[in-house]
């Protein structure tokens, strides 16, 4: 069965950002965040996804990163043939 990977906490901790920071930054309910961080989300709107990458991306460049983050940075589609090697 494939599955989808939730790295948003990895990618907080690269950025050294807090969720709570994000939170705000993205104007995104704390909740969401920590759903999101802890793989405990259903469900997510793309314009959530959108505020949630805008802010880690001001957040990295603050911080002296070149890096542009994307989607694949906070979710991670996990093909069923790689799964069992994980």
């Amino acid at each position: 069965m494939s599955q989808i990977h939730f790295k948003l906490s990895e990618t907080l901790e690269m950025i050294g950002a807090t969720r709570n920071k994000i939170a705000v930054e993205s104007k995104t309910r704390p909740a969401t965040i920590l759903d999101l961080a802890s793989g405990d989300t259903k469900t997510i709107k793309l314009e959530t996804l959108v505020n949630i990458l805008n802010a880690i991306n001001e957040i990295a460049h603050s911080h002296g990163l070149e890096k542009t983050f994307g989607i694949e940075d906070i979710i991670q589609y996990v093909p069923q043939s790689t799964e069992n090697t994980r």
